[in-house]
């Protein structure tokens, strides 16, 4: 009897429970996003909490508004949506978003040592004179005491007899031609140009020659002036220094897509006896169907000096940074490598998904340009993505919203990352969205170190083929330059930041 009783009581219970729950009818969270701050049902306009880019930098950038709704027992339901905020860059304004600088060490270590300008100087110097005899100075010797540097008129004034204005600082070369009965001291200097569609440099000299009489005019006339110092320095020693502040050379993706940098409006800044730096722009295109969609533009930003060592940099801003993401949406490069990376694969056959779930996910897409802000200690990358979830016969629109958090290493293949915010809503129709799926987000949200490699493999990658093991050059020049490896480092005003690589780079005789 008694336990005839407890069956009967549980009955009643049961049958009590799907009676209230039949009567309980609760609203649903849904947000038609239409309206400019999105629209609610009207019962749960009092409980809707709305946050607009929470956890993301202010500025410029891809930005998310969020509703969600507080329930008993410590359960949330949201959704989100994600829009770029502008003011946007301009494909038509080559913008200076990137420089590269070259070291004093690149140009002279002191000595023109192996693997520096000032020693591929000499061999030119040494082969443009070789055999020349001037009477009665006798024949050509060698080329002593050269050196190449950095300079800025302040330093030199005595320069400026010769060289007139250079505001913007120039490359002096020093060194004494030695003949068989003269020696001749030399300055030659170029002046760089502000670069617009190529980088230029006016050829200046001053060759110095102290004697009375007719003959020794005529040797000073065959030694020194302009057409002297344009014979030996025209085309060569200019040429392999546009090599070196050229920005990086068009860069080609798999199926045809190249990444190209261009000069830009931005004037060289030299320091004496430090470095030299020339500004460049990324190229970007509009995307065909919503030219409308373009990547932010913060502006510039301050930027990290040379590290102790380094021969080269490459200076990167948030604005490069996010022109070179929006290039590789744009033509398909970061799909492609997202859906190689197979996230939806591993999922689709774990064993624990494949034995209690019938859904299924697709490839992830991107559906807006992924975009680089500042965070405490490195760059933040806000993405937003869409999936297809299939549980048959229903198939339903994920809207996905991720954020990685990028730390940088002591080499560019050092590339960290951590897994940020990443959220779900899903598209009852394609302007009206749900909670969906909570127990999925977070059981992707524990594969975070799958999401380490596999969604920033192709952003690391990217900066290394670029900038990293390259080899730079211009037919008809005697020396390549090489980069060997990269050191990266951020810099960060709160609002803006900086990309820095520190590049191990070396001349090598042309192949």
């Amino acid at each position: 009897m008694k336990s005839l009783a407890g069956i009967a009581l549980i009955a009643v219970h049961v049958a009590a429970f799907l009676v209230l729950a039949g009567r309980c009818h609760g609203t649903e969270l849904t947000v038609d996003v239409r309206g400019p701050t999105g629209i609610v049902p009207e019962a749960l306009a009092a409980r809707v909490i709305t946050e607009v880019d929470a956890g993301t930098p202010p500025g410029p950038g891809l930005h998310r508004r969020r509703w969600s709704v507080q329930y008993r027992g410590g359960f949330e339901r949201a959704v989100g949506a994600a829009h770029l905020v502008g003011p946007f860059q301009d494909p038509a304004a080559r913008a200076c978003t990137g420089r590269v600088v070259v070291a004093q060490r690149l140009l002279d270590d002191g000595h023109a040592g192996p693997g520096t300008l000032a020693a591929e100087l000499s061999k030119i110097l040494t082969a443009e004179l070789q055999g020349e005899s001037v009477f009665p100075a006798g024949d050509f010797r060698r080329i002593s005491g050269l050196s190449l540097r950095w300079a800025r008129l302040e330093w030199h004034p005595g320069d400026r007899g010769f060289l007139g204005d250079a505001a913007l600082g120039y490359v002096r070369a020093q060194f004494t031609v030695v003949m068989a009965r003269v020696s001749v001291p030399v300055v030659i200097a170029l002046v760089p140009s502000v670069a617009t569609t190529e980088l230029a440099f006016r050829v200046a000299a001053h060759a110095e020659l102290d004697f009375d009489n007719r003959v020794a005019q005529w040797i000073s006339d065959k030694l020194g002036g302009n057409a002297f110092a344009t014979k030996i320095a025209r085309g060569q020693i200019d040429g392999m220094l546009i090599s070196a502040l050229a920005p990086p050379p068009p860069f080609e993706l798999p199926g045809g897509q190249v990444l190209r940098f261009g000069f830009c409006a931005g004037a060289p800044e030299i320091f004496e006896g430090v470095s030299g730096a020339l500004p460049f722009s990324v190229e970007i295109g509009r995307l065909a169907g919503d030219p409308s969609i373009l990547p932010p533009r913060r502006g510039p930003t301050p930027r990290l000096a040379l590290a102790p060592g380094a021969a080269l940099a490459i200076d990167l801003d948030l604005d490069a940074l996010n022109a070179l993401l929006f290039e590789l949406w744009r033509g398909g490069f970061l799909d492609r490598e997202l859906a190689a990376a197979g996230l939806d694969r591993r999922f689709n056959t774990d064993p624990i998904v494949t034995e209690f779930l019938s859904l299924r996910i697709s490839p992830v897409r991107l559906a807006l340009p992924p975009v680089l802000a500042p965070s405490p200690g490195g760059l933040r990358m806000s993405a937003d993505a869409r999936i297809t979830i299939t549980d048959p016969p229903v198939s339903t629109t994920g809207r996905i919203w991720g954020g990685l958090e990028f730390r940088f290493g002591s080499t560019v293949d050092a590339v960290g990352v951590d897994l940020g915010a990443l959220e779900l809503s899903c598209e009852r129709t394609p302007t009206l969205l749900v909670p969906c799926y909570a127990d999925l987000v977070a059981g992707v949200r524990g594969r975070g170190g799958e999401f380490h490699g596999a969604l920033t493999s192709a952003f690391a990658n990217i900066l290394s083929e670029i900038f990293v093991e390259r080899r730079l050059g211009a037919s008809g020049l005697p020396a390549d330059l090489v980069i060997h490896s990269a050191v990266p480092r951020v810099t960060s005003t709160g609002s803006n930041a900086s990309l820095h690589l520190d590049l191990d780079a070396i001349l090598v005789p042309a192949q």
